[in-house]
This record gives C-alpha cells, sequence and structure tokens, in this order.
C-alpha cells in the first residue's frame, strides 16, 4: 500500500521541488561560478530531505483536511516557491499548522505568517518552530510594504538557490568521495504516510456509505418511477371509463328519444290520427248467384 501511494506522489510532485537543481554548475555566493562554498559543512551537504518533498501533498492534503482555509494554503505555498524554501520545510510547517489546527481551531493569517518570516530570513528548523509558535495577531499591511515584502522574499529566493546548487555540488563531491547520504525525517515520513493512509481509510468508508445512500436513492427513485407508471396507468383507466359512461349516456338518451316517439304514434292512433276511420278497400268480385 505505501509503495503504491509513494510512486503516485512521486509522479504527483512538481519536478522542480523534488529535484531542485540537480544538474547545474557549481556558483559561489554572487553566482559567478567557483569553488563550492566553505561554510556548507558536509553534514548539511549530506542532510536530503527527499522523504519530506515527497509528503509535501500528504501536508497540504492534512492541512486542508484539518480546516485551513485553500487561500492561506496557496499564500503559504506561493512564498516558499518564490523564496526556494526547501519543500521538506514547508511540509513539516504544512503538518505542524494542521495538528495546531486540529487540537486548538483555526489561527487566522497563516499565509502571511509564513510570508513574514521567510521575508526576515528564516529558514529550516528555525522556521517551522516560528510558525508554530506563532500568538500574536498580525496587523494589517499597507500595498507598499506588501511590495516591500515580496522584494525581499523575490531576492531570497535568489540567494537560496545558489546555495542549493552549492549543496547539490558538495553532496556530490562527497558521495564520489564514498560519504553516504542521510535521509532528514523518517520518523515524521512514517507518521505522515501513517495519516494519508488514515484519511484514505476513512475518505473511502465514507464513499462506500454515500454509494449505499445513493443506491437507496435510486431504489427509492425507481419506486417512484413505478408508482408514477401505476397512477398514469389507473389516469388513462379512469378516462376509459368516463368515455364508456359518456357513450351509455348517449345510447340512454337515443333510447329515450325513441321510447318518446313511440309514446307519441301511440297517442296519435296511426297514420289517421285518433276518432278517423280508415279508408276502405277495394271491392272484391261477386259471387255466382243460387238457385230460385
Amino acid at each position: 500500500m505505501k509503495q503504491t501511494i509513494l510512486k503516485a506522489l512521486l509522479v504527483a510532485v512538481p519536478l522542480t521541488l523534488a529535484a531542485p537543481a540537480a544538474a547545474a554548475p557549481p556558483e559561489d555566493a554572487d553566482g559567478e561560478g567557483g569553488d563550492v562554498a566553505d561554510d556548507i559543512s558536509d553534514e548539511e551537504a549530506l542532510d536530503d530531505d527527499i522523504l519530506m518533498v515527497i509528503d509535501l501533498p500528504l501536508a497540504a492534503d492534512e492541512a486542508r483536511d484539518a480546516g485551513i482555509e485553500e487561500g492561506e494554503l496557496a499564500e503559504a505555498l506561493d512564498a516558499a516557491e518564490e523564496a526556494a524554501v526547501s519543500p521538506g520545510t514547508i511540509a513539516e510547517i504544512l503538518d505542524d499548522e494542521a495538528e495546531g489546527t486540529r487540537a486548538k481551531g483555526k489561527r487566522k493569517a497563516f499565509g502571511m505568517w509564513v510570508k513574514l518570516q521567510i521575508s526576515q530570513g528564516v529558514r529550516g528548523e528555525e522556521l517551522a518552530e516560528k510558525i508554530r509558535e506563532r500568538k500574536e495577531e498580525l496587523a494589517d499591511m499597507s500595498d507598499e510594504e506588501k511590495a516591500e515584502l515580496e522584494a525581499k522574499i523575490k531576492e531570497l529566493g535568489e540567494k537560496h538557490r545558489k546555495r542549493r546548487k552549492m549543496i547539490h555540488e558538495k553532496r556530490k563531491q562527497l558521495q564520489e568521495a564514498g560519504k553516504e547520504i542521510q535521509f532528514a525525517g523518517k520518523e515524521r515520513h512514517a507518521k505522515m504516510l501513517a495519516k494519508a493512509e488514515k484519511r484514505h481509510a476513512k475518505a473511502k468508508q465514507k464513499f462506500k456509505k454515500a454509494k449505499k445512500a445513493h443506491k437507496m436513492d435510486e431504489r427509492e427513485d425507481k419506486m417512484d418511477e413505478r408508482e408514477d407508471k401505476m397512477d398514469e396507468r389507473k389516469d388513462k383507466m379512469d378516462e376509459r371509463k368516463d368515455k364508456m359512461d359518456e357513450r351509455k349516456d348517449k345510447m340512454d338518451e337515443r333510447k329515450d328519444k325513441m321510447d318518446e316517439r313511440r309514446d307519441k304514434m301511440d297517442k296519435k292512433g296511426g297514420p289517421g290520427g285518433p276518432g278517423k276511420p280508415g279508408k276502405k278497400g277495394p271491392k272484391g268480385p261477386k259471387g255466382p248467384k243460387g238457385p230460385k
């Protein structure tokens, strides 16, 4: 089951998030190209958060299921992408926010909180911690302040992308030297997969209930349809009966007229009218005379 989910997620996660700057040439802090930055430790270079990158869609679904509004999620995700924040970090933030929402209810301005912390250069675990522990409400920002915030995030994004390229280059060098990559967030990854499977089972059960209810509705619709047809047949039978009654009434009316004519004829006493003798018929031949 887990392997199936992982394969589906690997297809679903955007390539720009799952494999950032995999084949890019090394650049120094100014972006002119050169040796790998010396301030990147071996531990940082070998610490791969690909598991959390895979978990980003799961974290987003968990946040939606917890009740976080789509607009807040979109604002946070857009800011993280613009600032080139690690997808693993934003997945961790979303997972924490979902848990906090379930425990304490929704908090306002989640997306703006993420943007503000990113614009101040906070990243990694510190970023997740600050978002997790936020308490005070945010004041409304003017258009100028919002524009300034967006500019800072864009500038940081350029720096983070350069550093990301250098990290990948140093990781490649360390791997060639025989060093092993350490996958970060294994425990959280397992936890998020378990929650995703639970959501899936819950959704499946809900679907079954809905399907069953739909079948019941379908049966009721068929019964209503049958009743309608029976009512339609009854109406046709009633209509036929009315026509038969109408014909019977017409026949009775004709019979009454015929009886009335007969009564009139009987009162007249025949063709000559009452009290008048009929005409004499023709005389017959005389018979022979008898003997005298």
